[in-house]
């Protein structure tokens, strides 16, 4: 789908249904989550069987046994025989491996991954995709929990795709398994498989099953969980935000309880915390079977501190939530310095002021380099995302040069790098300010890119810190700095929209959606539309008015903040000095959010380009 065909998407949802579709905020920002699947398979820091054998021996070789015994006792291998199956069975017949990761904690985790690489060709991704719940629901839903003081508990599912029974056959996955993985299941109950084993044609035994239940690394895996867990979270009456699938609400004893969940890995936040321990004991019923090595207990995480999909949440100061990744930006720093053995040092901005300017004559990376810098600009942009918007204008940068890095680049991921280095420690903290307003800051920088296209910033603060950040390169060429500000604001829409239907559809009063902006004649045409276009701006397409459509809807305003205090010059343009930082204290929150002066545009930095509360 194109991005004009997205964006029509968006607008006929919002004009005939009143609704927006809950990943529509995220459809825009491509340059972040095109990369995704990038940041997936670079952050992965898992070991094969083999490697984890040899790294960590006995204890490697007792989470693998552990692991095929829950298989097993799940009831999830069904053996069979090669002349059973049909050509069409043969055909999709799935290699099985295991892979091993050391917790932080130290223990060695074991998990059976079919290569479900070969369902591709019989099972579209729209057929297999499962909902996963977004990174600014959980940073909003954080936001509402430290305001309402209530207390929050984090739970892992242990085994949680194993857990889902399959019940139609042809959702069933047949797998191959090899090695080491027969000689443990013949172990474990030898007069189930004996009959079943076979060797390949290097003699190395081996086993065909049908796995009964969800198995990771198939592609219907995660839906077929998401439904079992959805049902279950329904049966006992929760109701599903409309705009993000995996948050649930349900009233309890006069107060809403919020589950959000990824996958298997569940908040849960309410005003008392024996409704949390009552909750926290159903589903302990529901989903936690304990072996009797101990192995399948429920993670359970209570008090003022949480890990949460990579993120530390802390709420040990009242009203407000902390948000950290300590040990992940160490790990990044530490990746650094091994490929760059003489990288030392700080930086006091995170991007050097030339951080947009290409040099096509510049030297490229050697394959090796370039893996490193890939991994790295992953590496960070997974924090970015998630507890440092501080290095979003840097981030969001480099990843458009990990297929053609040069010597350039690599000393602007130096530069970023360094600056983490020195800010290691800086958290990103989240409040709300209790009025019910959300101030949205949006600026475009005109012509800053090779190809004179412009760049988009963004971003929200609903008191104290940024829980939403953009910053992306538009999509389109502008001829004037009045017509890139309109497609910036135009390009934070779907985010803008999105926040406001998602937290009214948490039940909570949003007084004011406002826009804050640097342009007055952006802001004309945005209040007016075609009423105030000149010739300078007759040609602009209809699509970019879509925001007067909004205005008049009353959903939003459009404000004028002088450019002194335009906080989204930030996520435009690599800001250095006392003016980087005074934004940067108030995206993550050192100091709160600043509402615009009435005074005269102040003038730009050397670098030139233009309590009422929340109520349930």
């Amino acid at each position: 789908m194109t991005g004009s065909s997205k964006y029509a998407y968006d607008v006929t949802q919002l004009e005939t249904q009143g609704v927006l579709h809950p990943d529509s905020h995220m459809v825009h920002q491509s340059d972040v989550y095109y990369s995704e699947p990038d940041v997936v398979a670079a952050i992965m820091t898992q070991l094969s069987l083999k490697a984890g054998l040899k790294a960590w021996g006995k204890d490697a070789h007792k989470a693998v046994y552990s692991e095929m015994k829950q298989l097993h006792f799940r009831n999830t291998f069904k053996p069979m025989r090669w002349t059973e199956l049909t050509h069409a069975q043969r055909q999709i017949v799935l290699e099985s491996h295991m892979f091993l990761k050391q917790k932080r904690t130290g223990t060695i985790k074991g998990r059976t991954v079919a290569g479900g690489n070969k369902q591709r060709d019989f099972i579209s991704k729209e057929e297999a995709s499962s909902p996963t719940v977004a990174t600014e629901a959980v940073l909003l839903s954080c936001i509402i929990d430290a305001d309402e003081r209530r207390d929050v508990a984090v739970i892992d599912i242990p085994n949680a795709f194993i857990q889902t029974r399959i019940e139609d056959e042809k959702d069933m996955a047949i797998i191959k398994i090899r090695g080491v993985l027969v000689d443990m299941l013949l172990d474990i109950a030898p007069s189930v498989y004996t009959p079943y084993v076979t060797t390949d044609r290097k003699g190395a035994k081996q086993l065909i099953v049908q796995c009964q239940n969800a198995i990771y690394g198939t592609m219907m895996a995660s839906l077929l969980y998401y439904k079992k867990f959805s049902k279950s979270l329904k049966s006992v009456g929760f109701e599903f935000n409309p705009y993000d699938p995996c948050v649930a609400n349900k009233q309890i004893s006069g107060q809403q309880m919020t589950i959000c969940f990824h996958v298997d890995d569940c908040k849960l936040s309410h005003k008392s915390p024996k409704v949390n321990d009552r909750m926290i004991r159903w589903l302990k019923r529901e989903y936690e079977s304990i072996f009797e090595d101990g192995s399948g207990e429920m993670s359970v995480s209570r008090g003022k501190i949480h890990t949460y999909l990579g993120m530390t949440l802390d709420y040990t100061l009242q009203g407000r939530v902390m948000i950290t990744m300590f040990e992940y930006i160490n790990e990044i720093i530490s990746a650094y310095d091994e490929a760059d053995p003489k990288g030392g040092g700080t930086k006091t901005s995170a991007a050097p002021e030339n951080l947009f300017r290409i040099d096509d004559d510049c030297k490229k990376l050697d394959d090796e380099k370039s893996k490193q810098f890939h991994n790295l600009v992953a590496k960070t942009l997974y924090a970015t995302k998630r507890a440092r918007p501080d290095t979003c204008t840097a981030v969001i940068y480099l990843i458009t040069r990990v297929r053609e890095a040069d010597t350039e680049d690599w000393k602007k991921l130096s530069h970023l790098i360094k600056y983490l280095r020195g800010t290691k420690t800086l958290p990103l903290v989240l409040s709300a300010s209790g009025t019910g307003i959300l101030k949205w800051w949006v600026d475009g920088s005109f012509a800053v890119h090779p190809g004179m296209r412009g760049h988009t910033g963004g971003g929200l603060t609903m008191g104290r810190g940024f829980p939403i950040v953009t910053s992306t390169k538009q999509k389109l060429n502008t001829r004037s700095s009045t017509e890139s500000e309109l497609v910036s604001v135009d390009d934070c829409m779907p985010a803008i929209c999105w926040t406001r239907y998602f937290l009214e559809a948490q039940g909570y009063q949003v007084t004011e959606n406002i826009v804050y902006q640097d342009n007055k004649s952006a802001i004309l045409l945005e209040k007016n539309g075609k009423a105030s276009s000149s010739k300078r701006t007759k040609h602009i397409h209809i699509r970019y008015f879509f925001v007067t459509d909004r205005i008049n809807k009353q959903e939003m305003t459009v404000e004028w903040c002088p450019t002194g205090d335009m906080i989204a010059d930030f996520m435009t343009k690599p800001t250095q000095g006392a003016l980087f930082r005074k934004f940067r204290d108030q995206i993550m929150g050192v100091i709160p959010a600043q509402s615009p002066g009435p005074g005269k545009n102040k003038i730009r930095p050397k670098i030139r380009t233009k309590k009422a509360r929340l109520v349930p």
